[in-house]
């Protein structure tokens, strides 16, 4: 990473670099309104990084560089200037307990077999220690604590928030969330494609029918330790059960609206609502057309703020997550959306919060 590069500036820089993103867009204008459209998109560009200036950008849900495959052993450099050039400061590095049972098929990803005993609790180890060896060489900051985030900016690092998506790995057993946490794992994701012993998906017919005892008894002993509980792809009853047990706000990483268009992955309006009643955040995440903007996330973004307040409202990329049907194949296309997010209306504090701010106080209220 160069001394020039976005995050490792002050506020000037950060301002510099989001300006000159944001001109690169409207090159390709032509015609008497060029240069009009140029300075438009050169002052939301520094707006932009006004309005972030010393507030951290963290994305709530991210598999940066496939980290979570074998072969690519620890998590490659272009990850982390990836990040870097989209001006991303922190994300949540998740990684897939339930991977090595479950493929993609035309009607969806599913769980086609059953795992061995201790199967994915071995998998889900080697994908967290991937990670802890690219921050042991000097190239991640881990956010074990809340200040670590304001470390990482010091040091001019990028952040990773170390997360399970799907709590496969545990395998109902509470030892084991204290097992993950102690390597430094400060985010669970109950559930993932596979129905575990802790509760039902979103995208099957559901087997349990509520929140597991051993999935209540993880939720408290994550609360108790210091862990961000998510939601994400959780059944509406299993879903209810966590938002019941929690103790803390929890969040829901990566989904939409429903009431915008049909998913399985998609929350209600009630369920949005209910979410934010306990001080929690949802990470709307950029699914569209490959190689389309970003249009469809900001408009996303803009409802469920409408609906919960700009308190409860975050990004969840799911970078590298989604072969397809995404915005933001790279972290280069989030560059320009503080500024978007502007240009709709929407008042600099809540692009604050949109962006980061949000997450941040959701991880200080957990991990102390």
């Amino acid at each position: 990473m160069t001394s020039g590069c976005c995050g490792c500036l002050g506020p000037a820089g950060r301002r510099a670099f989001l300006a000159s993103v944001l001109g690169a867009i409207t090159a390709a204008c032509a015609g008497p309104a060029r240069e009009s459209a140029a300075r438009r998109e050169r002052d939301l560009g520094a707006q932009a990084a006004a309005t972030l200036a010393g507030s951290p950008v963290i994305d709530l849900h991210a598999h940066p560089g496939a980290f979570t495959r074998a072969v690519t052993g620890s998590l490659p450099t272009a990850a982390l200037d990836q990040m870097q050039v989209g001006g991303v400061d922190a994300a949540f590095f998740a990684a897939v307990s339930d991977g090595l049972v479950i493929q993609r098929e035309p009607a969806g990803i599913r769980n086609y077999r059953d795992p061995e005993p201790g199967e994915l609790y071995g998998n889900t180890l080697g994908q967290i220690e991937r990670v802890r060896v690219r921050a042991a060489e000097g190239r991640l900051h881990l956010v074990r604590a809340h200040d670590d985030l304001a470390a990482a900016r010091t040091r001019g690092l990028r952040a990773a928030l170390l997360a399970l998506e799907g709590g496969d790995a545990l395998e109902g057993r509470v030892e084991r969330a204290r097992e993950f946490h102690a390597l430094g794992v400060r985010s669970v994701q109950l559930m993932h494609y596979r129905i575990n012993e802790l509760g039902d998906i979103q995208t099957a017919p559901t087997r349990h029918g509520r929140l597991t005892d051993a999935g209540a008894a993880v939720v408290a002993e994550m609360n108790r330790l210091g862990m961000v509980v998510d939601g994400a792809h959780a059944a509406r009853q299993t879903l209810a059960g966590i938002l019941e047990v929690s103790r803390a706000p929890i969040i829901v990483s990566h989904t939409g609206p429903a009431a915008l268009r049909r998913s399985r992955r998609h929350l209600t309006d009630e369920q949005l609502r209910s979410i934010a009643a306990k001080g929690g955040v949802v990470g709307i995440w950029p699914m569209t057309e490959t190689g389309a903007g970003i249009e469809q996330l900001v408009r996303e973004l803009t409802y469920v703020r409408g609906v919960v307040g700009a308190d409860h409202v975050g990004v969840g990329t799911d970078m590298a997550g989604m072969a397809t049907f995404t915005s933001m194949a790279t972290y280069r296309e989030f560059a320009p959306l503080p500024a978007a997010l502007l240009a709709s209306g929407l008042p600099d504090d809540d692009v604050r919060k949109i962006l980061g701010a949000n997450v941040a106080r959701v991880l200080q209220a957990a991990l102390q």
